[in-house]
């Protein structure tokens, strides 16, 4: 929202918020040292954990990918979240009151009316959560539920609800703290024919949407029916509510504030068609699933999952409609670190029906056998094609190249070019020559073609041995101050010869002394490159220095004196060069003082060894 959320409230919030209270909602944390604890990093995909978080310092790094950070740039990462939502998400659970800076009187007046939207909607879900558990008008309503299997567990997990048949049921109860204006924009109540209010929801069970925060924003109701019958003629099986101030249906995913947990830890998600497949899946023990809600399969879905995982499986409830879902997450699949699958489940059944009759191990068993997308898409162009002629084998590889062909990855291209010569019947040799063909016509169109989705996790490249002493003095700066007293003064940016290692120690001195860690992490983001400085001091915070046990006065000492000699021996290389670029012919004077200049640095970086070799000698 517009308006900048003030300082003393930011910081307060950040002192409040337990990081590992929010980290714990999204992947499982276990004990791994007197100030560690340690689980499967939600930012890439690995078997061993190296996400580390601190309690103390309430700072997380992964030593794998290099993300690191506080409760804020946790959130924001982790849910999409922008830092003032992150900031408002977390003010909510800590009870903080934001107040905003530089805010205009129509900024308020259209943030206090989003609350409103959502203080609404939650009451709508509540009221008809309470309806069908105690409601004698929702007796078809709970008949309805237990008959497709569902637990009062499940029912209570995903606040299910029933609406009468009454026009005003709703109406009647909410008008009296929102106004009508407020009800109908929020999609709650809609205007007949005759202009007259009533009710957007009638006779219908209740599945409340939530936004990644797990704010209620919206509605998917379903229509009864008797017996078993589908609903009446005319009467749509499915409503949901229309797209208005806080729902959004194309960037919206039925179950995702629940799921989104359970997906980073299996790092994979299940797509799904419809509200009940998410529910059945879920009681069945596969809780990492959310559905599109009410809507086409849309790259905006496709987008927020990638923020949770690389690996997404799709499985509707039909042949045809995964076969339309899968075309559509082609078209866009390439712009997005994730590997889409298709699960083709036993003709007529959806996933809530298998999940039912099988279990969820029978499902997950079965979704390691899904079909990679690019593969699936292969055999929908194949289908019903007759391969006995040369001619129409020529035209099914041309088809099959057209989709290998836009993929930015070379090996993936090779290997779907080797799949479609297998499925038609061709030499590889042969498939292979046309798909260069191809690419040349397309390069000739397009231009140079690349690698556009890049690596989701950075390269880790070995410290060399300078930069390791510098990183080794500032974690001591950071975790030990009190054996860093006799040297705080003596040091200067030009210790670190690293500019990152530079920034940090520069975030150090104007931070004074003992700053928290996480208020060090938001000032660190405050300055230019400020994430890349923010990950740094993570780590810094939350790495072990590399002595043997908790370092001491003499480990202290060494590392120090190392960084010492090490600034020397570069300052002496300096003047070295510049004397190896000077006439001492011609500038004889200069160059006598250059080279007593260097004798002397490089006689106090001797020296410098000398004592760190006599310093501590039994630490590491």
């Amino acid at each position: 929202m517009a308006g900048r959320i003030r300082q003393e409230d930011v910081d307060a919030v950040r002192e409040r918020a337990d990081l590992v209270q929010v980290v714990s909602q999204h992947l499982q944390l276990r004990k791994a040292g007197r100030d560690s604890l340690v689980g499967l990093c939600p930012f890439h995909t690995e078997k061993t954990g190296s996400f580390s978080v601190s309690p103390s310092k309430q700072v997380y790094y992964c030593f794998g990918c290099g993300e690191g950070g506080n409760v804020f740039t946790f959130l924001e990462k982790v849910e999409g979240l922008s830092f003032a939502d992150a900031v408002e998400r977390l003010a909510r659970d800590v009870n903080v009151t934001l107040q905003y800076e530089g805010q205009s009187a129509a900024d308020r007046q259209r943030y206090g009316r989003k609350q409103a939207f959502q203080r609404a909607l939650a009451e709508a879900a509540s009221l008809y959560h309470r309806t069908l558990l105690e409601g004698k008008a929702a007796h078809e309503a709970r008949g309805y539920l237990e008959s497709r299997g569902f637990s009062s567990a499940s029912v209570t997990r995903f606040q299910i609800g029933y609406a009468p048949t009454f026009q005003d049921f709703l109406l009647s109860r909410l008008s009296k703290t929102f106004s009508p204006e407020l009800l109908v924009e929020a999609g709650l109540v809609a205007k007949d024919a005759s202009g007259e209010l009533r009710d957007r929801f009638r006779g219908r069970v209740m599945f409340p949407i939530h936004d990644v925060s797990g704010n209620t924003v919206g509605f998917g109701g379903r229509a009864l029916a008797r017996a078993g019958q589908s609903p009446s003629q005319g009467v749509a099986k499915y409503v949901n509510s229309p797209d208005g101030p806080v729902y959004h249906k194309a960037k919206l995913l039925y179950n995702l504030n629940r799921a989104k947990g359970d997906i980073t830890r299996t790092a994979r998600a299940f797509l799904v068609e419809g509200y009940t497949d998410v529910i059945a899946l879920d009681q069945a023990g596969v809780p990492n699933v959310v559905a599109t809600c009410g809507t086409a399969l849309g790259e905006d879905h496709i987008s927020q999952l990638s923020r949770f995982t690389e690996r997404v499986v799709l499985s509707f409830d039909s042949d045809e409609a995964g076969a339309r879902a899968a075309e559509r997450a082609y078209q866009f699949h390439e712009r997005y670190a994730v590997d889409i699958s298709v699960l083709v489940l036993p003709s007529g059944q959806d996933p809530a029906d298998f999940a039912m009759a099988s279990g969820g191990d029978a499902f997950l068993q079965r979704a390691d056998s899904a079909i990679p997308l690019v593969e699936y898409m292969l055999d929908r162009t194949l289908k019903d094609r007759d391969l006995t002629g040369v001619e129409e084998r020529s035209r099914a590889v041309r088809a099959g190249l057209a989709l290998v062909a836009g993929l930015d990855d070379p090996v993936r291209r090779q290997e779907y070019a080797r799949v479609l010569a297998g499925r038609v019947g061709e030499p590889e040799v042969s498939v292979m020559l046309q798909l260069e063909r191809t690419l040349e016509s397309l390069d000739s169109v397009g231009g140079p073609r690349g690698d556009a989705r890049g690596s989701a996790r950075p390269a880790r490249v070995r410290v060399a041995p300078d930069e390791e002493v510098e990183l080794e003095v500032l974690k001591l700066l950071i975790q030990a101050p009190e054996l860093c007293e006799g040297w705080g003064d003596r040091l200067r940016p030009e210790h670190f010869g690293k500019p990152t290692h530079r920034r940090a120690f520069e975030l150090l001195m104007d931070a004074g002394p003992r700053p928290a860690i996480p208020a060090l992490t938001a000032l660190a983001q405050a300055r230019p490159n400020g994430e890349l400085l923010a990950r740094l001091v993570a780590r810094l915070a939350v790495e072990s220095p590399k002595s043997d046990g908790q370092p001491t006065f003499a480990y202290a000492e060494r590392q120090f004196l190392r960084l010492e000699e090490i600034t020397l021996k570069r300052q002496a290389d300096s003047v070295r060069r510049e004397l190896q670029r000077m006439n001492p012919l011609t500038s004889p004077d200069e160059h006598t003082r250059l080279f007593a200049e260097m004798a002397r640095l490089d006689g106090a970086a001797r020296r410098a060894r000398e004592a760190a070799e006599g310093v501590g000698s039994s630490q590491s």
